[in-house]
């Protein structure tokens, strides 16, 4: 009986649906038309129906292992809402970020995903132990080994390319994908079983779009003919007929060129994006040099594919293998607990960004649905105005987070009992004189730095997300890596985590109850139970330094060391400010990128992000946890401490901009300190801006920096086409110096501002001198400063007067 027969009985018999009649039948096809050439046809029938009864049985036991652990997420995360003081809304978004409210001890756990995808991440960079390294861009991106990396496909495919390199990178990448597929398999996701996850796929839009649809078919179907490209059917379950490839090579090219597949997860285990199966590396390099990645994207894509990879594992893990529909339940459920809540309670989950539009707006942000642009050129004229006002604005954020990131991080460390002086003693080391050795061990502990994934992360701290691509993306990237600021936030978190495992390990040999108060109030506040706390303290410890770690690679009970890193990066977002899904969220307004509303959003809220995180993290917590005396107390640490930052960031600033110091004795100077500190929260930026501005830095704060200054700039030139406004050449300076990039670079901003800036003006102004004299009469008056390079002046008089910092006006 053939196999089509059998099948056609097992429907009617109702023992099989007709889809999985289906499926088995195309499995069987594909499978026997690849065993033909090397058997008869008798028994390439025989030997693809037995594969084929093989897969479907794997098959149907997944999908049973898939429902059971949908069933056992989706009950752990409705017990959470249950069982939460705030409320269900608030109990589901502590599954996505970090609970504000921080109401793990309730709840028994708060693993999360967006820091459980950062644990695993660092887990499977672990793997790969630095074998990619050498192909990360330098010297700021200007530089980057885009030959010999394709020599890693090569190796990948099991071809000897003689480069030991690429030979060691493909082993780590090939032993990291499959780790990561072992994993989420194991969580019930259902995967291809055909399916090596070889290499991923990055098809670039632009690239597909501009060849056209009759081109980019004729070549796939060159290297479909030529046997060295396999075609699958949507469900991945085998080859598809001949005859419906053509159709789904065009459909690929409708949904590559209309974006879909995209931000409708993670990604990193997508079938949809698992159609071509490239048999030849030469196949594979063809159409990914021509119609994906490029000459120097591949290392971007591998990258970027394992973050996606990590990604998909932790929605999988927290919210269950079809996340999505969870997602829905789950949230609707938060839905009916919201409508009976008081007025009272709704303003305070609006107010803690707890509501659950927020939780929608946060899984979206999540999952990549709010990252895919509706149309990509509304989505390039806004990102990259964004992008230009980053690499012009932001040349001196490292100035303000060197004080307050320290500052940050003592609290931190004090709150969890860990000494902040080890944290910032190493945080100098490891920057300093122990940069390798740092990077070794942080492998060891799962802890490897985010830089080597090649994107400019320090914007993602100051900006609603991390910034775009093209080519001002590119400057954007270029100038945040020239200002430090990565180097300095990815050595201040792996110095927090470091020393947060060395302060485990030291509590190792004590029983729950006698845990230092602060460190055991850390176990408390996430749910750790003295059991658990047994469980991990007996776990072998990494010497290194002449100190010991918690290794949590060593941790028998997998969930539980994933709870313990989660919890231990939700920490570290309070020693190094940086917003988190619900923020990006927020600062989006839920919309998608590439329409005209969403980017409005999206230049209105830039840079607004990092004190909207500042409340949701430190002032929240000082508000909000424990006793009433102790709320008093923190706060007033908190802003005291905040102020200090605030007083060293202005102080530095003034220098760089070549003026002395602010004289401490004045109150204003106080209060402005405050503010610049985090104190005053948003009301930082508008004070700042509109001190600088007047009108329009008021209007820049609510439209943002990007629209404020086209506003301003067209209402100048209106002012002076119509005679009744001169356009004077301080005006016009300010202008330039919004959009140039490397404007306010911290090392040479006053050089550019007197060498260049300076320049413009006086080459337009007639009266530049007496501005020039107004400026620092004004300063001196207003803020009682005055200049060691003055405004005007080539070369400076004398050097800075740091005297004056003591005195009074």
């Amino acid at each position: 009986m053939s196999i089509q027969n059998c099948l056609t009985r097992l429907v009617t018999a109702k023992r099989i649906t007709q889809k999985q009649a289906d499926d088995a039948l195309a499995l069987h096809e594909g499978l026997q038309g690849r065993l033909y050439p090397s058997m008869g046809p008798a028994s390439a029938e025989a030997a693809s129906a037995l594969e084929a009864a093989r897969t479907m049985m794997q098959a149907a036991q997944e999908r049973k292992l898939m429902a059971a652990k949908q069933a056992i997420r989706q009950a752990e995360i409705a017990n959470r809402m249950e069982l939460h003081p705030k409320g269900k809304s608030t109990g589901l978004m502590s599954a996505l970020v970090r609970d504000n409210w921080e109401g793990g001890a309730s709840t028994g756990d708060a693993i999360n995903v967006e820091s459980h995808a950062e644990s695993v991440t660092k887990k499977l960079l672990g793997i790969m132990n630095g074998t990619m390294d050498k192909y990360r861009s330098t010297m700021a991106g200007l530089r980057q080994d885009t030959d010999s990396i394709w020599n890693l496909v090569d190796e990948i495919y099991g071809v000897d390319t003689g480069d030991a390199d690429a030979k060691a990178a493909a082993k780590a990448f090939t032993d990291t994908a499959k780790y990561a597929v072992d994993r989420v398999k194991r969580e019930g996701k259902p995967l291809s079983v055909l399916d090596d996850w070889r290499l991923p796929q990055s098809w670039d839009a632009t690239q597909v779009k501009k060849a056209g649809e009759r081109e980019f078919l004729n070549d796939l179907m060159t290297e479909y003919e030529g046997g060295n490209m396999r075609v699958i059917d949507k469900e991945g379950w085998g080859d598809a007929p001949k005859a419906a490839v053509p159709g789904i090579i065009q459909n690929a090219f409708k949904d590559i060129t209309l974006g879909k597949g995209q931000g409708t997860g993670a990604g990193g285990f997508s079938n949809q994006l698992r159609v071509f199966r490239f048999d030849s590396p030469d196949t594979y390099k063809r159409l990914m040099k021509k119609y994906g990645v490029g000459s120097g994207g591949l290392f971007n894509t591998m990258m970027g594919h394992v973050q996606s990879m990590a990604k998909e594992i932790a929605f999988t893990e927290v919210l269950g293998p079809n996340y999505q529909q969870n997602f829905e339940k789950l949230l609707q459920a938060a839905r009916d607990d919201d409508a009976g809540k008081t007025f009272g309670q709704k303003v305070q989950r609006s107010i803690t960004m707890n509501s659950p539009a927020a939780v929608q707006r946060t899984f979206d942000a999540l999952s990549g649905k709010l990252g895919v642009a509706q149309s990509d050129l509304i989505a390039g004229i806004g990102g990259g105005m964004r992008n230009l006002q980053t690499a012009a604005r932001l040349g001196s954020a490292t100035i303000s987070a060197l004080p307050g990131d320290s500052m940050t991080a003592v609290l931190a460390s004090n709150y969890n009992g860990i000494p902040a002086a080890n944290v910032l003693a190493r945080l100098v080391t490891d920057l300093t004189t122990n940069r390798e050795g740092a990077e070794d061990l942080a492998r060891q502990l799962n802890l490897t730095a985010a830089t080597v994934l090649d994107t400019a992360i320090g914007t993602k701290r100051f900006d609603d997300d991390v910034i775009g691509q093209g080519v001002t993306g590119r400057i954007a990237d270029g100038l945040m890596r020239v200002t430090g600021i990565n180097t300095w936030t990815e050595g201040l978190k792996r110095a927090f985590s470091m020393e947060f495992m060395g302060a485990i390990a030291r509590q190792a040999d004590k029983k729950f109850e006698n845990l230092d108060p602060m460190f055991k109030g850390f176990m408390a506040r996430y749910g750790f139970t003295p059991d658990e706390w047994d469980k991990l303290r007996v776990a072998p410890q990494i010497e290194a330094e002449g100190a010991k770690f918690f290794d949590v690679n060593a941790v028998e009970d997998q969930r539980l060391a994933d709870r313990l890193m989660s919890a231990i990066i939700d920490e570290r977002h309070f020693a190094v400010v940086e917003p988190d899904a619900r923020i990006r969220g927020g600062m989006t307004a839920g919309l998608q990128r590439g329409t005209i509303i969403g980017e409005a959003v999206r230049s209105a809220t830039q840079f607004k992000s990092f004190p909207m995180t500042y409340m949701m993290t430190h002032l929240m917590r000082a508000l909000t946890q424990g006793s009433m005396g102790n709320r008093a107390y923190r706060t007033t640490q908190l802003l005291l401490t905040m102020t200090l930052a605030g007083a060293a960031t202005m102080q530095a600033q003034s220098l760089i901009a070549g003026r002395d110091p602010n004289p401490m004795g004045d109150p204003k100077f106080w209060t402005e300190a405050f503010i610049r500190g985090g104190g005053g929260g948003m009301l930082g930026d508008f004070v700042n801006s509109s001190v600088t501005r007047g009108s329009d830095g008021i209007t820049q704060y609510l439209t943002g920096p990007g629209p404020g200054e086209v506003i301003s700039a067209t209402g100048d030139v209106a002012q002076w086409l119509s005679g009744n406004k001169d356009l004077k050449g301080k005006t016009l300076a300010q202008h330039i110096k919004a959009w140039v990039p490397g404007s306010s670079l911290w090392y040479t901003k006053a050089a550019t501002d007197r060498l260049i800036f300076d320049n413009i003006q006086a080459m337009i102004d007639p009266q530049y001198r007496q501005s020039f004299d107004r400026y620092e009469r004004r300063m001196k008056r207003e803020f009682g400063q005055t200049f060691w390079w003055a405004p005007g002046d080539t070369l400076p008089n004398r050097a800075p007067d740091l005297g004056r910092a003591a005195g009074g006006r």
